[in-house]
């Protein structure tokens, strides 16, 4: 072993004491002398950073903290500054209509100016909830408030990328949709997951309340037509950490399968919202060939485009293909077929709780056995419909008889106790 090896593993060693100590710090005294503060302000006021829609699944939770006076919940957007311009402002517009739709107190949080986020005291919220606590963004947090924790998807990873992070650490409350994901943090995370909570996923509430869901998406209203789902990942680049993307292998055959089945089938084309981007700064793709691509979704007759949310697109579909990680447990709500497109027999990546997710999907790599997926859904064949039914039953249902709102609402109250 080398000295640099050596000095780099002893600064390692030193960056985590130093963490631990910080964790333990904080949790054991400024913890609960915020505790203290928040729980004497009337109202509390509760602050949500939202990425985008797609990502977004905590209506059902703002809905309940508005009827009780006590809180005084509202939302921030949260843009990245590494997103194009027009990427941003057309994330705020989306993010903007939406909640002044619900009658929820809104507030742009980028200074498009200086292309930055604007600072969290300028809103002087009590407990702030960020989507995504991993990024440089948060090596500096502010003092004074109490933060909590809903993951904007469920963890499906092995070893996540905000794997016990000094976030998960010292806020205040982290909600997680099963005992599994509980036992993780125990296992990993340095404060033992004293700060983990059950609640069940927030995106189940919206297939459960039984909500009439919106066919917008689907171009044609023919009974006799399937509806089927792509949902490409993004992880398309070299340098991406995941690599479950089977977009490049099959874009071209995709479009090609869309016109073979225009009589029996329509598809809407939901890409991962980064894709697009991703596409752009690849050479072979770029920003002309990707447009072209994502117009000819677009503009086919038995095909649409979906952005943004995904519940009424999932309530009103037939089946979905796909190859992204969150979607593996989400589209499960539903109970319809799905089949995850892969270049490997299995996910080596994916945690104890995604391989049981796996082994209620179809399996394809080829676009052989994507076209038998179609024909088994054009004629009603399912063979894992009650293998599915019994695990959505056992697994993914929020325990006990309250939503997964109402839980986490239930834990928020706790500050007054």
């Amino acid at each position: 072993m080398s000295v640099r090896t050596i000095t780099s593993a002893c600064l390692d060693i030193k960056d985590k004491l130093r963490l631990k100590l910080s964790i333990f710090l904080y949790n054991r005294l400024r913890l609960k002398t915020l505790i203290r503060k928040v729980s004497g302000h009337r109202p509390v006021r509760v602050m949500f950073y939202v990425n985008n829609l797609s990502m977004w699944k905590s209506d059902k939770l703002l809905l309940l903290l508005r009827e009780d006076k006590r809180f005084q919940p509202f939302v921030v957007s949260f843009l990245y500054s590494v997103d194009s311009l027009n990427r941003q402002q057309e994330l705020e517009n989306e993010i903007s209509a939406h909640f002044n739709k619900m009658g929820i107190e809104y507030r742009c949080g980028f200074d498009f100016e200086k292309n930055s986020l604007l600072p969290v005291s300028d809103f002087k919220p009590d407990i702030v909830f960020y989507p995504q606590p991993y990024r440089d963004k948060f090596r500096h947090l502010p003092s004074g408030v109490l933060f909590s924790y809903i993951p904007y998807c469920i963890e499906m990873d092995k070893t996540p990328h905000a794997a016990n992070s000094l976030y998960q650490n010292i806020c205040w409350k982290y909600f997680v949709p099963t005992e599994y994901h509980k036992q993780v943090k125990a296992s990993v995370n340095y404060n033992k997951g004293a700060n983990v909570v059950v609640t069940g996923s927030p995106i189940s509430d919206y297939f459960l309340d039984g909500h009439v869901p919106s066919d917008d998406n689907w171009p044609l209203k023919d009974p006799k037509m399937k509806r089927i789902i792509w949902a490409p990942h993004h992880s398309i680049l070299p340098d991406d950490w995941l690599d479950y993307s089977t977009f490049l292998d099959v874009a071209d055959d995709m479009l090609d399968i869309a016109r073979k089945y225009q009589d029996r089938v329509q598809f809407v084309f939901k890409p991962h919202p980064m894709l697009k981007e991703k596409l752009y700064r690849l050479e072979s793709w770029g920003p002309e060939k990707t447009d072209r691509y994502y117009d000819a979704w677009k503009t086919m007759p038995n095909c649409s485009f979906a952005n943004g949310g995904f519940v009424d697109l999932f309530m009103t579909s037939d089946a979905m293909i796909h190859d992204c990680s969150s979607f593996t447990a989400e589209y499960l709500y539903v109970n319809k077929p799905v089949l995850f497109l892969t270049r490997k027999e299995s996910i080596g990546s994916f945690n104890e709780f995604a391989d049981s997710c796996f082994r209620v999907h179809y399996h394809g790599a080829s676009i052989q056995d994507i076209e038998s997926f179609i024909d088994n859904i054009i004629n009603g064949v399912d063979p894992l419909l009650d293998k599915r039914t019994r695990f959505i039953s056992d697994t993914l249902m929020p325990s006990g008889k309250s939503s997964t709102a109402e839980n986490i609402y239930m834990e928020l109250c706790k500050i007054f106790d």
